[in-house]
């Protein structure tokens, strides 16, 4: 048995030394891969044998293993001989025809007769199908290929490509700026000073002639403010003939085509699926014509030149009148040919934005500037057009005011009224009860009757004094109140129907107890005078004054020229007006020039009033109801106490005409002077003046109010007499039936009368609206009603119903809850903030943002929608996706009938404001389009809340989270909500109530058109405007937990747009380009529509600021063909620089040449293997394949360092050198034997040794059984 083992071990020596022998046989085999034997023992035992005492049966040889490790690189002057820098094996067909690949490490390649690259066994490298630029075309080994050298590059090629790349010199001057091309510029190739640079390169013609190509570059513009680029023209010459370049599209930088729509705004993706512009010419636009970008804007009517004079600045002051007794007076009556009054109602007629139909609007008198009109007409229209709401009184709920008067008592105490005044809300005032189409303006017997704001104010301040007047009615009352003192008579007349156009003086008896001096209550003194209320129609203006006394103007003396000079004429005038001295001339006789207190004094005032005759009414219009101040009176006898004499005017500034006058017709009975202006009785229109504290408009009633004032106020109660305190009228030039007296509803049944103590001109108790917090206020005058009066009272309250036991829907509280406020002079008592929520004010379309302003340039003014752009379908335009409706506008005026009303309310448009200058006839008013994309609203975004709102909350007063302040548009104010429960979305509709409701306390301006809105998936308000453009903004702040603590301000946008300019010829000819892409001067008849290919300047250079080239980002193309001549070039100067370096050259590249051989090859890192010719070409011709397995060990060798895969080494991975998992190929280098001859000499002589001792074993073994057998023997 140890015979056996040992033999085993002799056995795997010899295999040991034989593996060991190979390698050294093979150290200088390239590629080679050492062996190495690896054994096993042997021992086997039987299942009742101990194995502990079990001896092996020596070893067993298990496998020779190939050791892939690399071997030494060393270098050739060869580029065929490759090696792999890492993990690969080269790919090898065995024949053209075999089916197999082998690997090899092996690169030491070489070319056989069939210029295939073989290896020293002739077997066929494989490479993988590559494109022109070398990156392969399929990467798998079905598709590799043998590779074969080809001889020859081709035919010769025609230059069709040229790569040129310079750098033109920052600092170049711009060429056509030169002071030589003043009278203009010319490219001259010959000219150097008409070119900045030029560089020339060899080119290739079909045939492979070379010639020269130059290429000219010259700077046409330096960067600016408004273009920051750099430009450079570039002219191509060839054999002295100027190549023009093609047509150059606009790209991206990925290189796609640039469309841009009818704003300019490019794309490259058109967003309508149905555009394509194959076989569809188009207008020609160029990037260089898209330099400034304007606002779109809004359309607009600018007027003609306004009818009034405003002045070089604007500044004069326009009277506008809504009182229909001023009517006369205003240009639209066309009764004065010299008013410079309009009339305010029925102003203007507009449409905006093609809204359902248009609206009519009304201006509040005043005198405004132009400034100021234009500001008061925009709010009129955009009040018109807006959300506002009416203020409704609900019945049994907000009908009733109370206000209680409370005085301070000795002991420290207060004590009010035994019963608070009450106002009744539902009953009629002036203010309701005016006919407006033949019924009242507002109707009281429904359930909740609606005003606008001033009707409200008004009607409530009406109301107020009426029952202030009406407590006084009981005397306990009266005393109470403690204004005994202060009542007055005051007497109304009947509504005055039509305008009366009559001077009058009416004569009229005042019984007062103030002309008898002293008297008591029980026996109250009574005395009467004669006083004299002037009606005056002077320039068509109804007047009304009261005068103590009247006098009838008389002839002047004979011996008194007339105005002419005209001794003989001068008994008959009585009126005498000099140009030369500026004076007017008025005579009386019977004067007492002696009285301590003469009827007639420097500076008094008088009014002439009269019945001209009809050949003096020319004097009469500048005389006739016109109050003078008296310059000087003139006596004949200063002593006289029966005189004759004049009063004496200066007419300075009275627009008196140019030519001298007399008034010598008219009987002097028929001209009456009313003098001294009285103290104790005034006359005035109710309702055409101060319905409410500051109110901007009127509701003039048409009614004449005669009361007493200052010392006529009656001493003692009760003093009316049976006839009244006015009796006995009288009127001077048209008495009886169809009089003045009826005209003016003066007639005795007409008039009523009574006692009153409030002054409705000055009331002691005012109410007005704080716009800012959207509440009522209440103040009491001090002078009146407070402290040191005689009602001495100290401080009041205001509450709503008394039976009430909550806040109102007018922000009025309960009995219970209302607060005490003193009344020290300036006080107020503000009632709580309240929403109106009456019917709309206009139900019409809503337009937000329309702006008037003034020209002073055109002296004219102009009327702007609120909104920008023009009609554009859905995609018609970048970013619109839903169609856009154009901004419009329309704006005129109602033909007016001779009262101011209008003629026929379905014709909008058939009358003329000339004041706007707009209207039917105004021919020259100009109507401008809207142009461009709708602007934005404004937005205000709140973050996000502390707390989930779309749960129930709880808003309090606590740290004031139920305030807000908002400012909209510039128009501020404090918004305070209702404590209670909410969600978000119903806060938000609270919210948006009242934001819509803030008014600007000066102009009168209201928000609207706000929208707010609670979005329960991010938990936060959002607030949008009505109005849109850069001047639209919005602002909130409230509380941290709403979100709403720091939000930023929204401001709304005007998109900008290009205004298109089609590129044109020499003589200014629109250009297009037809379906081929030529340049044409005839549109072509089938043309894309709404987006436009966009093309930059032929072969222009256009850099940066930084010096990069921006266009073109794409060849240029340059063909010229004709006899003899024929060239076809597209030129990249995509490497091109601007620097402030001189020029130079960066690279050049053309793809023309002749026919070349073969002269070398060049094989890259990543095996890419490329031929050079003799012509300068540089052809890929394969990728060389290289192959890895998964178990390497697994392959099996088949001679020459060659290896064939098999089951366990795994298919083979095959790839590219350089990737993941292979290595680098190595061109010009071999791999050495990775066989290390050190260690192969000692594993050598270990395996001697290892055979000498298994020699040993057999001999020992042989020995011993000889020796047993000789024992045996």
């Amino acid at each position: 048995m140890s015979f056996y083992t040992a033999l085993t071990g002799l056995n795997g020596a010899q295999s040991d030394i034989s593996a060991t022998s190979n390698n050294i046989a093979n150290v200088g085999t390239t590629g080679f891969k050492r062996s190495r034997a690896e054994f096993g023992d042997i021992f086997a035992t039987s299942p009742l044998q101990n194995s502990s005492s079990s001896i092996g049966s020596g070893t067993i040889l298990k496998g020779i293993k190939q050791q892939f490790t690399q071997g030494n690189i060393s270098s050739s002057l060869n580029a065929l001989d490759l090696a792999i820098s890492g993990q690969g094996f080269f790919a090898l067909k065995p024949s053209l025809t075999s089916a197999q690949t082998v690997y090899t490490r092996n690169g030491s390649l070489n070319v056989n007769n069939d210029r295939y690259v073989v290896d020293s066994a002739g077997q066929y490298l494989l490479v993988y199908p590559v494109n022109e630029d070398g990156s392969v075309t399929a990467k798998d080994l079905i598709s590799a290929l043998p590779l074969q050298l080809p001889v020859t590059s081709g035919d010769p090629k025609a230059t069709s490509n040229i790569d040129l790349g310079v750098n033109v010199p920052a600092a170049a001057a711009v060429v056509p700026d030169q002071p030589q091309f003043a009278d203009g510029y010319t490219f001259d190739p010959n000219n150097p000073e008409t070119f900045t640079n030029s560089t020339s390169i060899t080119i290739f013609d079909d045939l492979g002639n070379p010639t020269i190509a130059t290429m000219f570059f010259i700077k046409t513009q330096t960067a600016s403010a408004t273009d920051p680029t750099n430009k450079f023209d570039t002219r191509l010459v060839i054999n002295d003939t100027i190549i023009e370049p093609d047509l150059v599209s606009a790209v991206d930088d990925a290189g796609k085509q640039i469309f841009i729509d009818e704003f300019g705004a490019q794309t490259t993706q058109v967003p309508d699926d149905n555009y394509f512009l194959e076989g569809k010419g188009s207008p020609l636009y160029k990037l260089d014509d898209l330099k400034t970008q304007v606002p779109s804007t809004a359309a607009n009517i600018q007027g003609e030149l306004t009818a009034f004079d405003f002045g070089e600045e604007g500044d004069k002051l326009v009277e506008i009148v809504t009182d229909p007794l001023l009517y006369n007076a205003t240009v639209e009556s066309g009764k004065l040919t010299d008013s410079d009054i309009y009339w305010g109602k029925n102003f203007l007629t507009l449409n905006v934005d093609s809204a359902d139909q248009p609206v009519n609007i009304d201006i509040r008198p005043g005198k405004y500037n132009a400034a100021q009109l234009s500001a008061e007409v925009e709010r009129a229209i955009n009040e018109a057009y807006g959300d506002d709401k009416k203020i409704q009184i609900v019945r049994n709920v907000d009908d009733e005011i109370n206000i209680d008067l409370s005085k301070l008592n000795a002991d420290g105490s207060t004590s009010s009224l035994d019963a608070a005044i009450t106002v009744d809300l539902l009953t009629d005032s002036y203010v309701t009860s005016q006919q407006v189409g033949g019924a009242n303006r507002i109707n009281l017997t429904g359930a909740s009757p609606d005003f606008t704001r001033d009707e409200f104010l008004a009607h409530v301040q009406a109301r107020v004094n009426e029952a202030l007047n009406s407590y006084a009615d009981n005397a306990t009352q009266k005393a109470a109140l403690g204004i005994e003192k202060l009542q007055f008579t005051r007497a109304s007349g009947a509504t005055i129907d039509t305008i009366y156009e009559t001077n009058d003086i009416i004569q009229f008896t005042h019984t007062s107890n103030e002309y008898a001096g002293a008297g008591n209550e029980t026996n109250p003194p009574d005395d009467t005078r004669n006083k004299f209320l002037v009606y005056s129609y002077f320039d068509n203006k109804p007047n009304l004054s009261v005068y103590d006394g009247k006098k009838a103007v008389a002839n002047a003396p004979a011996n008194v020229n007339d105005s002419a000079g005209n001794g003989t004429n001068a008994a008959g005038n009585k009126i005498m007006y000099s140009t030369t001295e500026n004076t007017l001339r008025i005579y009386f006789d019977t004067l007492e020039a002696n009285a301590a207190s003469p009827i007639f004094a420097a500076n008094g005032k008088i009014r002439l009033s009269g019945n001209f005759d009809a050949s003096e009414t020319a004097q009469a219009q500048y005389l006739n109801g016109r109050e003078f101040t008296i310059s000087s009176v003139q006596y004949t006898d200063p002593t006289s106490a029966n005189t004759t004499g004049y009063i004496q005017i200066n007419t300075t500034g009275l627009g008196f005409p140019d030519a001298d006058f007399n008034v010598i017709n008219t009987n002097g009975a028929n001209l009456q002077v009313a003098y001294s202006p009285s103290s104790n009785v005034e006359a005035f229109f109710e309702g055409a003046q101060n319905v409410y504290e500051d109110a901007p408009v009127d509701f003039a009633s048409k009614k004449i109010v005669l009361r007493e004032t200052g010392t006529a106020k009656q001493t003692f109660p009760g003093i009316l007499a049976g006839a009244g305190a006015f009796s006995a009228f009288d009127a001077q030039f048209a008495d009886g039936a169809d009089g003045t007296l009826d005209k003016l509803g003066l007639e005795n049944a007409d008039r009523t009368e009574d006692s009153q103590w409030v002054d409705e001109l000055d009331p002691p108790v005012k109410v007005t609206y704080d716009e800012i917090n959207q509440r009522l206020q209440f103040t009491v005058d001090r002078t009146v009603l407070g402290t040191g009066t005689d009602s001495n009272f100290n401080s009041f309250t205001i509450y709503g119903k008394g039976t009430a036991t909550d806040t109102n829907n007018l922000g009025l509280v309960s009995k219970d809850d209302a607060p005490d406020t003193l009344i020290r002079g300036g006080e107020i008592l503000s009632g709580e903030s309240f929403v109106a929520d009456g019917e709309e004010i206009q139900l019409n379309d809503k337009r937000y943002g329309i702006e008037v302003e003034y020209n002073s340039d055109k002296k004219s003014f102009k009327i702007s929608s609120g909104t920008t752009g023009e009609q554009i379908a859905a995609q018609g335009a970048l970013g619109v996706t839903d169609t856009q409706k154009a901004s419009n506008i329309q704006v005129g005026r109602y033909a007016l009938d001779a009262t101011g009303s209008v003629v026929d309310a379905t014709d909008y448009f058939s009358g003329d404001n000339n004041l706007l200058g707009v209207g039917a006839t105004k021919t020259e008013a100009e109507f401008t389009a809207g142009k461009g994309l709708s602007a934005t609203p404004a937005t205000a975004l709140g973050a996000t809340a502390t707390e989930p709102l779309n749960e129930v909350f709880r808003l309090s007063t606590t740290n004031g989270e139920n305030i807000f302040n908002v400012s909209v548009n510039g128009i501020s104010g404090v918004i305070t909500i209702p404590p209670g429960f909410y969600v978000g979305s119903t806060l938000a509709e609270a919210l948006e109530s009242k934001i819509n409701q803030i008014m600007d306390p000066v102009t009168g301006d209201t928000v609207g058109g706000v929208t707010a809105r609670f979005n329960a998936t991010t938990n936060n308000f959002e607030f949008t405007t009505g109005t849109t453009g850069d001047t639209s903004t919005i602002k909130v702040k409230g509380s941290a937990r709403l979100g709403l603590d720091d939000v930023p301000l929204g401001v709304g946008t005007v998109p900008k747009i290009f205004n298109l300019v089609q590129a044109t010829n020499a003589n200014g000819v629109n250009l297009f380009v037809s379906a081929d892409g030529k340049v044409v001067e005839t549109p072509p008849e089938n043309m894309v529509e709404g987006y436009y290919p966009l093309y930059i300047d032929e072969g222009e250079l256009t850099f940066d600021k930084t010096g990069k080239l921006i266009n073109p980002k794409q060849d240029v193309h340059y063909e010229k063909q004709e006899e003899g001549f024929s060239i076809s070039l597209d030129i990249d100067f995509g490497s091109s620089t601007q620097f402030a370096q001189p020029f130079s050259v960066l690279s050049v590249n053309q793809d023309g040449f002749t026919s070349g051989r073969l002269d070398g090859l060049e094989i890259d890192a990543s095996g890419t293997i490329r031929a050079n010719y003799t012509n300068g070409q540089n052809n890929p011709l394969g990728k060389i394949v290289v192959a890895n397995f998964n178990n390497q060990n697994g392959l099996k060798q088949i001679g020459n360092a060659t290896y064939v895969e098999t089951a366990v080494s795994g298919t083979a991975q095959v790839g590219e050198a350089g990737a993941e998992g292979f290595g680098n190929i190595l061109s010009g280098s071999l791999e050495r034997s990775n066989v290390d001859i050190t260690e192969e000499l000692v594993n050598l002589i270990t395996a001697q040794r290892n055979f000498q001792a298994s020699a040993k074993a057999i001999e020992t073994t042989t020995t011993l059984t000889q020796t047993i057998i000789n024992i045996r023997g």
